[in-house]
């Protein structure tokens, strides 16, 4: 009797080791958090090192600052030009945008679907592509060519007009009502729906 109590103390003091399900749940379980954690830190937009004027702080209700620019096609550098104020009486996205960027890969399939649904209606995409980090215009092209990017490309190759817009991280947009003014600006990773949204309102105003 004293030998059975005691096997059973010993047996109820003996500890137990996980289980096979637990051994695989729990590096699962550190391996998301450590994922959500990362990526709650993580910016939508990559910060540039871009030297500010005193001209960049613009407001909604301020006139985009015109430009000229060499346009880039999908094999480099044209001899044509870009004039943002060509366009004034539509609505235009202006993006500021690195082919290095992984956030702006990220949004060339957001603009390419916009772009299908707007593009026909009085809206002209621009994206102008900046030097930094050594990018050049044949990275632009190059960046055309694997997104299937249609509508048109500039660079700018000395960061000036990323300056004059005060664009200090990538991607960045601008929404160009029918009057030249900023309807809108927005800046890093964005939805669908949102630049949707901006484009439609800058249309029926």
């Amino acid at each position: 009797m004293a030998s059975s109590k005691k096997n059973h103390v010993s047996a109820a003091m003996k500890p137990h080791g996980l289980s096979k399900a637990e051994k695989i749940a729990i590096p699962i379980i550190i391996i998301i958090a450590v994922w959500a954690i990362y990526s709650f830190t993580q910016s939508s937009s990559t910060t540039l090192p871009v030297k500010q004027s005193s001209t960049t702080s613009l407001s909604q209700s301020a006139g985009a600052p015109d430009f000229t620019l060499p346009i880039v096609g999908p094999n480099g550098a044209s001899s044509q030009t870009v004039t943002l104020s060509s366009f004034r009486g539509k609505v235009v996205l202006l993006e500021f945008m690195e082919p290095w960027c992984v956030h702006c890969q990220n949004m060339a399939s957001v603009l390419k679907s916009l772009y299908a649904t707007y593009g026909s209606e009085n809206v002209v995409f621009v994206s102008v592509a900046g030097p930094w980090d050594g990018a050049t215009a044949n990275d632009a092209a190059s960046f055309i060519r694997t997104y299937g990017s249609s509508w048109i490309y500039a660079y700018d190759s000395s960061g000036t007009v990323f300056s004059s817009y005060g664009v200090n991280s990538t991607p960045t947009f601008f929404i160009i009502g029918k009057d030249g003014g900023i309807a809108g600006t927005y800046s890093g990773e964005q939805s669908t729906d949102t630049l949707s949204n901006a484009i439609s309102a800058a249309l029926s105003s």
